[in-house]
């Protein structure tokens, strides 16, 4: 039979996947939020480069251009948007291929971890697809970054307890290797947490060789930690120089307040949602989270096992999970206990993110590893008591129904009607209660079938089939009840979004000569697209929906908004000879005295500056002929010598040309770069080179390369064996 077959789980998984993500899956409506205003619009950007034979350096369309290669949630350096954008290039089909493609990779990277921590095939099946429906792939589906974190980071602890168990340095380079997709790809938080995870790993670890007392297993144990340090720093080596070099200018990395790293947290009252995680997408300030922030649900029976394992014997790696995931739960709730601040304040890292709810991801793997395992050792006793059991799930239905009766005091339900309207829809209407309550009886549903298999099933292998069924219809309803709500737009159709967009010019087109403020307002170009459009309309913008921004813009924008207001009124090439300090720039404030014209220099700058004789005069032009992603050829026709600013940020990389002879960039306004330029005639050239990222590329490249030839030749030589 097939599902006997090896490959069949992996079968199971992109069915589920497929299944469970309909809507997204078979193209029939386009996934929402930030996956639309934020990820696909800098994909699309990539793509874009790649596909004209360039790096994905900078995105000169968005806040007044910023290196796109050094936001780690661009995905400027990650495989799979290499590989989508340069051979198909991004579309609303391929944003929503890669969000549910990668929960069908988080499927297997859970059943390999949990075959790996001794779980039979069917216990593993049962945690994988627990795994890959659980909240954060639901109610996170918006932000990719999450779920190619929340999808490669069961990998990683595979082939690390593998690096350990095994002795093996093959392990360390398979560790790596998807250490390194999750750095590429993911969403630096989960990184930052899974190094601690990874340490506190390795300190137990390492105490047990040295407790042994073999000195030459100490030397190998240091060894494949070394080459899996090593080899992650090869693999990485782009994204970390990157990182490093945009360091300096981001207000993340400077002054962030520990207010915003408590923002959105898994509140206390999101708990609900382990139970009812319908209940999480009440429109609603009840739970002082963003509505994607609070779902934690990952199964009714693996939350019921993981309960009634809290107290039983674990093997140690589940113990250390179960531990560090009862830690990462009250570090998620934030400003609801001390552990978030603590951590902000006296923890290296911890202090550069947001969302303390990332950290129930942690909780969730813990939960699902502990509860699973619980039910294993209980099949495996020698005389199945399903006692346990049976208690277990009746207190869990004398909850459901005590729950019930409150809600329904709270008013009348109608959930006749609320199952007529509001159920499978992003409903505004819907009330707290009535999600509960319809969910809750539902749950009660699923316990009374639960008791039935308890009841009739005798034989182990088929009560643990009926479980995994059990545990799939329930996550598949959920998925259902909650997707309207946070993975897909219900409101328009993807070949209606795709529409949007095709139609738009490709490549890099000029624009329409229009002023920066007057791109702001351009037309919108239809649902369901709001923030980021001017990647695909093609415009220099001094907007942008991201919170990877430069602390001299976010300064700019908020400390001198009349200079902000005015500068807009320019295109995106400005002739001037009026310059100042910034030290003069409050004064300028206080009395409303910026003009569109103005540029504020620091005063070494402004020094060198006002020795050249500078004169604007009517008729001088200075003209954008032809631009790519990291180079602008402007063509200027002046009669004196003046300063011409282009604004995009100055930044390391930066260089201009005046008729193929180089010459400095000033820093104007805080932000833009400005040259002199001499009279007559010029050809001006502004090119973004960075040599150091350029190399980093070549290096991490040729790993990964040779990683997957390497992966290649020894998949084809075990298969041979297998086949023999």
């Amino acid at each position: 039979m097939l599902f006997k077959k090896p490959y069949a789980p992996y079968i199971i998984f992109l069915l589920v996947a497929v299944l469970a993500f309909f809507p997204v899956s078979f193209f029939l409506h386009p996934v929402k939020y930030d996956a639309i205003d934020c990820f696909y619009p800098w994909r699309f950007h990539i793509g874009e480069c790649l596909q004209n034979g360039q790096l994905p350096y900078w995105n000169p369309f968005q806040d007044l251009g910023y290196p796109i290669h050094a936001d780690p949630s661009s995905g400027a350096w990650y495989p799979m948007v290499w590989i989508i954008g340069y051979f198909s290039g991004y579309s609303i089909y391929t944003i929503g291929f890669e969000f549910w493609i990668h929960t069908f990779f988080a499927g297997i990277g859970f059943y390999l971890l949990a075959k790996t921590l001794k779980f039979e095939q069917n216990y593993a099946l049962l945690a994988g697809i627990s795994y890959m429906l659980c909240g954060v792939f639901i109610g996170n589906a918006q932000h990719l970054p999450y779920i190619i974190s929340a999808a490669w980071l069961p990998f990683v602890l595979n082939f690390y307890f593998r690096m350990v168990q095994e002795r093996s340095y093959w392990n360390s380079l398979r560790a790596a290797f998807f250490l390194f997709l999750m750095v590429s790809g993911g969403y630096p938080a989960f990184t930052i947490i899974l190094f601690y995870l990874l340490l506190l790993f390795f300190c137990i670890y390492l105490m047990k060789e040295i407790q042994q007392n073999e000195s030459l297993k100490i030397v190998h144990f240091l060894g494949r930690h070394l080459v899996f340090l090593f080899y992650t720093i090869l693999l990485c080596l782009v994204v970390f120089v990157s990182i490093y070099q945009v360091s300096p200018y981001l207000s993340r990395l400077g002054n962030f307040e520990l207010e915003q790293a408590l923002f959105s947290p898994f509140s206390p009252q999101s708990f609900i949602s382990f139970i009812t995680p319908l209940a999480s997408t009440t429109h609603t300030d009840y739970f002082n989270s963003d509505l994607s922030m609070r779902n934690g649900y990952f199964g009714l029976l693996p939350l019921l096992f993981f309960v009634l394992g809290i107290f039983a014997k674990k093997p140690r790696e589940i113990s250390i999970l179960f531990y560090f995931g009862i830690f990462s739960l009250l570090s998620s709730v934030g400003e609801y206990l001390p552990i978030r601040a603590f951590l902000f304040h006296y923890v290296p890292m911890m202090n550069v993110f947001r969302f303390p709810s990332v950290f129930r991801l942690f909780f969730i793997i813990g939960a699902l590893l502990t509860g699973i395992y619980f039910l294993k050792s209980q099949l495996e006793l020698a005389v199945w008591k399903k006692r346990r059991l049976q208690i277990g799930a009746l207190v869990f239905a004398l909850f459901l129904l005590v729950w019930i009766f409150i809600a329904r005091s709270k008013g009348y339900l109608s959930l006749v009607s609320f199952m007529k309207t509001e159920l499978f829809t992003d409903s505004a209407t819907a009330t707290y209660w009535q999600n509960t309550a319809f969910q809750s009886i539902t749950q009660l549903v699923f316990l009374l079938l639960f008791l039935i298999a308890l009841w009739k099933i005798n034989e182990k292998k088929n009560f643990i089939v009926s479980i995994l069924i059990l545990t799939l219809l329930d996550l598949f309803l959920a998925t259902q009840l909650n997707a309207p709500s946070s993975i897909y737009s219900e409101h328009v159709t993807a070949r209606e979004a795709h529409k949007n967009t095709a139609i738009l010019p490709k490549g890099f087109p000029n624009g329409k000569s229009i002023t920066l403020e007057e791109a702001t307002y351009l037309q919108g170009i239809g649902q369901p697209f709001w923030k980021n459009v001017s990647s695909f309309q093609k415009q220099f913008s001094a907007e942008g929906f991201n919170s990877f921004s430069f602390s001299s813009y976010e300064i700019l924008e908020s400390e001198y908004p009349q200079l902000f207001e005015k500068m807009k009124q320019n295109n995106l090439l400005m002739l001037s000879d009026s310059i100042f300090s910034t030290a003069s720039l409050a004064h300028f404030k206080k009395d409303s005295l910026f003009s569109p014209k103005q540029l504020f220099f620091e005063p070494s700058e402004l020094n060198t500056l006002q020795n050249k004789y500078l004169k604007n005069e009517k008729g001088d032009t200075a003209i954008l002929f032809t631009y790519d992603a990291s180079k602008f050829e402007i063509q200027t026709r002046t009669k004196k010598q003046q300063l011409l600013t282009i604004f995009q940020k100055e930044y390391n990389g930066w260089h201009a040309r005046i008729n193929g002879k180089e010459v400095p960039i000033y820093k104007s306004n805080l932000n833009f770069m400005t040259i002199l330029v001499p009279e007559g005639n010029n050809k001006i050239t502004f090119e973004y080179k960075n040599p150091l990222v350029k190399t980093a590329f070549y290096i991490s490249a040729f790993a990964f390369l040779s990683t997957l030839l390497l992966f290649g030749f020894l998949g084809i030589k075990h298969t041979k064996k297998l086949i023999k």
